[in-house]
């Protein structure tokens, strides 16, 4: 039996902002089945690198292969606290991020309750699709990111920090829903975190970045 290509593989990759390099001569690549950890100080590149497996940062040189399945991943950026007045329900956010959604005003369409429904039944939050973002707890409502990333069906799942503004008890949550998705539902994921303790029992691999770059790649 032929291997399976890699769902992710970069080679020779350079990664900039403007006229700076961040990342300068990359080689790796993500395996299907792979949980990978992305580790490094902050500031060396991590979520730029994330952002270019996710398709939504261009190299500046070098090759970034992705797979048919790996084309349209789950990404779920790094976020901030919400406020509180903050107007959309969980249900409701996850309606604006389905990729099936349609213009619409007052109340979920019909054709996308069964998708948005099932994913929050999954992540054990459906008691939250009528609660306001703003009212959850920051473990609740990575758990609505995270539902809002796999409503496409995902082969591979992009996490970037998804352990900060949590507190250790919601962090052990989140790292136990996802090994729960990496085992039981056989997602790729790639999780970027400066976290090392969160990434420890979670990552099959890691990923190791750091600031020394040639000094004709730091302009």
């Amino acid at each position: 039996m032929m291997p399976h290509p890699p769902l992710i593989a970069a080679r020779a990759l350079s990664l900039s902002h403007g006229t700076r390099t961040v990342i300068h001569d990359f080689h790796a690549t993500v395996e299907r089945g792979e949980l990978v950890g992305i580790t490094g100080p902050n500031g060396v590149g991590k979520t730029t690198l994330l952002k270019a497996f996710a398709g939504i940062h261009r190299p500046s040189s070098g090759e970034l292969l992705r797979h048919p399945e790996a084309t349209r991943p789950g990404y779920v950026a790094q976020h901030s606290p919400i406020l509180r007045t903050f107007p959309l329900t969980a249900a409701e956010f996850l309606a604006i991020n389905h990729p099936g959604r349609t213009p619409w005003f007052g109340g979920i369409p019909r054709k996308l309750h069964h998708g948005i429904c099932g994913k929050l039944d999954c992540l054990g939050i459906a008691h939250l699709a009528k609660r306001l973002l703003g009212t959850l707890s920051g473990g609740e409502l990575q758990r609505v990111r995270i539902a809002a990333a796999m409503l496409d069906d995902p082969t591979l799942i992009l996490l970037d920090e998804p352990s900060s503004h949590l507190d250790p008890a919601c962090a052990d949550h989140l790292k136990a829903l996802i090994l729960h998705l990496h085992t039981d539902h056989h997602l790729t994921l790639v999780v970027v975190s400066h976290d090392e303790s969160f990434l420890h029992g979670l990552a099959t691999r890691r990923l190791p970045l750091d600031h020394k770059l040639p000094a004709a790649a730091t302009g």
